[in-house]
């Protein structure tokens, strides 16, 4: 896996730690999805345990003994057969998510009229998820700024509570620097104790990196591809065109209520400019920075002009075993979001 032997990774489940006869990896995909693990262990009484919706957590341990898991979740499918039971853990996000989750129908009669989007979260986990137990932390959770509301948030039929979340999440958008808007996304931060559900605004990329990388310094290898971002965005009565349009003209529909043209042009320029502002999707192998969260500022010190520099760190994949660890990352690209259905 790696000659690095200052990670001694492992898993416990449950209480039961394991650090023999394990390997797996944790996926952080980014753009507000659930982080994931999967995992295989070649124990064969393992799979005799009880191990549906058990508490997993994973720990790199990097020179000493790591008081935060990097990965906590519960286990949502077991594949067990004569040598291995392979399973796939998500973390507590998965209560709130797919139709097997808690869900709301919003009528006129049963709404969160006057909630703000972080005090809806908290009421619902709250009232629905934290009944007995504290199963998805608060303590983390703030508004977002612009502050999002609830107030006449209908469904037509019932929906998962987080994926009205995610679509709220989607008016978040500082642009108080129009040219430089910012999104804000979910991730949960581990306190030791629980996994706490919180609001992230991305980071400008101007700011103090949180990792450097070279091929001196961490770096193994990468690849980039660059996109055609769109560069004119119609909708509302408005049409702007961004003034550059080195690779050709791209288009794009924006769609909403709008008061005006006006109102509707401000949205095409935020949206247009949030399309061009990175358009090198970069894939790196490396051997540093695994406790660096999503949105971080990575920056790059290699001889390619064109991607040396910052970047906002979008997600990232540690592989292990007994031997040690892998790191991969993706640098600026926003991963699709995928099917909840997850599978070994």
């Amino acid at each position: 896996m790696t000659e690095n032997t200052y990670y001694k990774p492992r898993l416990v489940i449950g209480d039961k730690e394991i650090t023999k006869g394990m390997s797996g990896s944790v996926t952080f995909s980014g753009n507000s999805q659930a982080n994931t693990c999967i995992c295989t262990i070649t124990d064969p009484h393992f799979q005799n345990y009880k191990l549906y919706n058990k508490e997993l957590k994973v720990y790199l341990n990097y020179g000493a003994d790591d008081g935060v898991p990097i990965f906590r979740g519960l286990i949502k499918e077991i594949k067990p057969n004569d040598t291995q039971t392979g399973l796939v853990a998500v973390d507590p996000r998965m209560l709130i998510t797919g139709d097997t989750s808690e869900l709301l129908h919003l009528t006129d009669d049963d709404n969160y009229d006057g909630y703000s989007l972080a005090g809806f979260l908290q009421k619902i986990i709250e009232e629905k998820i934290n009944t007995k137990k504290t199963l998805i932390g608060l303590d983390c959770l703030r508004d977002t700024n612009p502050i999002v509301t609830m107030n006449n948030e209908r469904t037509k039929e019932p929906v998962s509570i987080y994926s009205l979340i995610i679509k709220k999440l989607k008016s978040a958008v500082d642009d108080a620097d129009i040219e430089k808007p910012l999104t804000y996304f979910i991730d949960m931060v581990d306190d030791g104790l629980k996994s706490n559900i919180t609001f992230l605004k991305e980071k400008q990329l101007t700011e103090t990196p949180s990792l450097y990388l070279g091929f001196s310094n961490g770096l193994i290898s990468y690849t980039n591809n660059r996109r055609v971002p769109a560069t004119r965005a119609v909708g509302g009565g408005a049409d702007f065109t961004f003034s550059s349009e080195p690779r050709g003209s791209v288009s794009k529909k924006i769609s909403g209520k709008f008061k005006d043209r006006n109102e509707a042009r401000i949205e095409a320029i935020s949206d247009i400019f949030l399309n061009n502002r990175e358009t090198d999707e970069i894939s790196l192998q490396v051997n540093k920075g695994h406790y660096i969260g999503l949105g971080s500022i990575v920056r790059l010190d290699i001889d390619e002009e064109d991607i040396k520099g910052n970047h906002r760190l979008t997600s990232k994949k540690i592989a292990f075993d007994e031997s040690g660890v892998k790191l991969s990352m993706s640098l600026n690209k926003k991963p699709l979001i995928l099917s909840d259905f997850i599978s070994i």
